[in-house]
């Protein structure tokens, strides 16, 4: 088995960082150690072998070094192992959502969950215990069993105490050890495992109960500095009083800190202060780390105060104590929500809001409107949309200058979002740029865009767009207020209208040349490349702003947006230029980036934007649909309606496509109704771009099995609509099942209706070929494969077998499988059409191999 033994091993959990540092430099040492062992060793020659034991050094930044290793190409030999306690790591933990992102790559993940000892295990633990045949060891192994459950930690102690007790004892002349098991039934042991610690503890010397409680009060684990505060003793004599607790292995110190081995000691020793005490214990707590605390350690130091000085609330009766608390939990709820933990910030904001007098909006009104507005947000973060509704009205009332006014602004916004009523988001972002003097309609015309477009470049001056890296920095506050707002109107206006859109976006980068960047000012940037090169047609100018966006978020680390710069360069700018699957990492990492920022609506977007990636360049339809799925569950849990349909949608072509429906190209199935959405698009003009992709998916499935007129009706449907399409490769689907579906419908058309057929087609055409010419990667194999149809219904054949053949090497030089399968099947049909069946048995054999392809799973459906 020696083969099968890594040669690396790196055992986290049982090289814990050096004592003398405290847990934050601990945490740093063990970066460093991680990455200097990734460094040194991390080669193709090196199969390793990761231990990640204990969970709690391990943080986002050490994650990602380990990703960076897990996803290196030359490494073919790495197993990771991770042990950790159901209850003490939740679903939100790193390290679950990489476990998360392993499973969706497709690695391999045994789970072992360990379930108490069996009687027999218990019996061969105990009998190599004690020296002794498990025959004999058996009757106690039971009466062990019966009181534990087999639960090991509850095992041990229990024989602990039973041997402290002397109910077990080594029988000198015997050579054994001895038991009596009537004395021990007679004890009367409890068969709950806290009050069995209780006993235990009460046995300790009082020094080290005393200890024991107030470490229990701090929770599990307490820096010796902090226990030394709440003590009024020295550090030294905290270790003196809890070395019998380490002796008993009840406690353990690590890096500068005390943590019980077990909750159920915690429980035990929090139990052991009486009922009525434990708000004074709390409170008395709470206010010495108040007040040893320095104010440049406040920050850092917040939970340890809040959680002791909430706890003992009830006793506090000053009205300048309780407001003071109440900032301490502003400030609480504010790092808590800066690490994506909504619940726990709901929890210090509202326990805030209740600590504050009736007059605080009059005595303290920044404090009470700073709660409010974090609360309100952390509504919104948790789901509770009506709440967060309710209360996000009640302040725009008492929003009284332009910053509260655009802060409370930018919040309903991404609420209504949210909700699917993009009308009353546009009407709330309006009404304040109203107030700012900008009024405009929900529906400018194509000549203000054009104007406020141009006065970019007017501003530009003699600069180059890559001069403006050196923008200085915005600093006016109704400037940067108004740059918020321009931000989160941008998706509503999205959904809603085009030239709204492109309003807010060159509006943003105008203020940013006039006054100077800021963090919105990286995704304005990169919007103006959905400006320039589709509507202006300067798709290098496009290309240049959008690195320019992405560039100011890197050189001036401007996070806040940095998932929306990224998501729309990925997705939205690089396909114009670049290839579709170039700016796939870019969206991966938007999802993870706005995720953990706490921008769930960029995240839900991130995640249906990434299915359509896969599905424009042609992915396995089983990945696919593992994408979606996963975006679905997403959007479902932050209740995001517009990207939950869009999901849907999506979920609903892959079906078909595999063949899952029960009418093959009919997304109609247990899961999903067209007629019922179709119903509801028609009621509900604010779900503009779930309906675009709709009738575009449509038009896609109906095309592949063949039914063409319904095709054409869904295409005609879905060009009413395409100004809401949120994508490049969306678009280009548009126009090129729309010229496919046209050509195969001209032969058979009525002649009054075959010229309406050429005109549409050719129109498809003329944009596919512009697109080709300034990215032939994405582009080239389409507008070839609709010009080969084309060819083939002129009847220039030479010219159509030329082009289905640019069309097939095309699609395969740049991986689009899925249309390199398509142009052998359109060129199978052109050669059996003109009798070279041979030919066309060949070409349809590649297309049916292609399609395979694109499945890599039995039950997509072939053509």
């Amino acid at each position: 088995m020696t083969d099968l033994i890594p040669e690396l091993t790196l055992v986290i959990g049982d090289q814990p960082p050096a004592p003398e540092l405290p847990p934050k430099q601990a945490q740093t040492r063990f970066q460093l150690m991680f990455r200097s062992f990734i460094g040194a060793f991390s080669r193709p020659e090196h199969p390793l072998a990761l231990f990640l034991d204990d969970l709690q050094w391990l943080d986002v930044a050490t994650l990602d070094l380990l990703d960076d290793l897990l996803t290196r190409s030359d490494l073919q030999h790495v197993m990771l192992i991770g042990a950790y306690r159901d209850n003490e790591v939740s679903p939100t933990h790193p390290f679950m959502r990489k476990l998360d992102a392993i499973k969706a790559a497709g690695g391999r993940i045994v789970e072992i969950r360990l379930a108490p000892l069996a009687r027999e295990h218990l019996g061969q633990l105990i009998a190599d215990a004690l020296r002794c045949e498990p025959e004999r060891a058996a009757p106690l192994a039971e009466l062990v069993h019966g009181k534990t459950g087999g639960n090991p930690f509850f095992a041990m102690q229990f024989l602990s105490s039973l041997a402290e007790e002397a109910l077990i004892t080594f029988d000198h002349h015997a050579a054994c050890w001895s038991w009596d098991l009537d004395r021990i039934h007679a004890k009367g042991y409890t068969d709950n495992v806290a009050d069995l610690m209780v006993g235990k503890l009460i046995r300790l010397p009082a020094a080290a109960q005393n200890a024991l409680q107030q470490l229990a009060c701090l929770g599990n684990i307490a820096e010796i500095a902090t226990l030394s505060v709440v003590l009024g003793i020295s550090e030294e004599q905290v270790d003196e009083a809890l070395w019998p607790t380490r002796r008993q292995e009840l406690v353990e110190r690590i890096a500068g800190t005390y943590r019980f081995v077990h909750d159920r000691v915690q429980e035990a020793a929090y139990s052991m202060i009486g009922k009525e005490l434990r708000v004074k214990a709390h409170l008395r707590i709470g206010r010495l780390l108040a007040a040893h605390t320095p104010p440049e350690k406040r920050e850092e130091a917040i939970f340890d105060i809040v959680n002791q000085l909430n706890r003992g609330a009830s006793l506090i009766t000053s009205t300048a104590e309780r407001e003071q608390l109440a900032e301490f939990n502003l400030f609480a709820g504010r790092r808590a929500k800066a690490s994506t933990a909504y619940v726990s910030a709901l929890t210090y904001l509202t326990t805030g809001v209740a600590l504050l007098p009736e007059d605080a909006w009059q005595r303290r009104r920044e404090i009470a409107l700073a709660l409010e507005l974090n609360r309100a947000e952390c509504e919104f973060l948790t789901g509770a949309l009506a709440e967060a509704e309710r209360r996000l009205a009640a302040l725009s009332t008492r929003a009284v200058n332009t910053v509260e006014r655009a802060t409370v602004a930018c919040l309903r916004m991404d609420l209504y979002v949210t909700l699917g009523q993009s009308s009353r988001t546009i009407a709330v972002g309006l009404e304040y740029l109203r107030h700012q003097g900008i009024d405009w309609s929900p529906h400018p015309i194509d000549e203000e865009v054009r104007l406020e477009y141009e006065r970019i470049w007017s501003r530009l001056e003699s600069r180059t767009i890559e001069d403006l890296i050196e923008l200085p920095l915005m600093t006016d506050p109704a400037c940067l207020a108004t740059m918020d707002v321009l931000m989160y109107l941008g998706p509503a206006a999205m959904h809603l209208d085009a030239n709204l859109l492109a309003l807010c976006n060159c509006r943003s980068a105008n203020l940013s040349l006039e006054h100077g960047y800021n963090d919105t000012s990286c995704v304005a940037f990169v919007a103006i490349g959905l400006i320039a090169g589709p509507r202006f047609g300067d798709y290098q100018a496009g290309y240049r702003f959008g690195r320019l966006g992405c560039d100011l978020v890197e050189r001036h680390r401007l996070k806040r947006f940095h998932g929306r710069t990224s998501m729309i360069f990925g997705n939205q700018v690089l396909p114009w230029t670049e290839h579709v699957r170039a700016g796939r990492d870019l969206v991966r990492r938007a999802f993870e980036t706005a995720n953990n920022m706490g921008d769930l609506t960029y995240a839900a977007y991130c995640g249906t934007q990434l299915t359509t990636n896969l599905l424009a360049a042609g992915d396995p339809l089983i990945e696919a649909q593992r994408e979606a799925k996963n975006a679905l569950a997403f959007a479902q849990k932050a209740r995001f309606g517009l990207v939950i349909d869009r999901c849907a949608i999506q979920l609903a072509l892959i079906r078909t496509l595999r063949g899952l429906t029960p009418t093959f190209g009919s997304f109609d199935d247990e899961s999903f109704d067209e007629l019922g959405i179709e119903r509801r698009f028609s009621e509900n003009p604010d779900l503009a771009t779930a309906e675009y992709c709709y009738w575009l998916r449509k038009q896609q499935g109906r095309f592949f099995a063949g039914k063409c007129t319904e095709a054409i009706e869904a295409s005609s449907c879905a060009r009413r609509l395409l100004r809401a399409s949120p994508s490049v490769s969306e678009t280009a689907e548009y126009h090129f099942y729309g010229a496919l579906s046209r050509a195969a419908s001209c032969e058979a058309a009525p002649a009054d209706q075959r010229q309406e057929h050429i005109d549409a087609l050719a129109a498809h055409h003329r944009q596919l070929q512009l697109w080709a010419r300034h990215c032939p990667q994405n582009f080239e194999n389409c507008a070839a494969m609709v010009g080969a149809e084309i060819a083939r219904i002129e009847g220039r054949e030479v010219d159509a077998t030329r082009l289905y053949e640019r069309a097939i090497h095309s699609a395969r030089e740049n991986g689009f499988v899925h249309n390199q399968a398509l142009a052998y099947e359109l060129a199978a049909r052109f050669y059996a059409a003109r009798g070279f069946k041979q030919i066309a048995n060949l070409y349809l054999r590649s297309a049916r191999y292609g399609y395979l392809q694109g499945s890599r799973r039995e039950g997509t459906a072939t053509r």
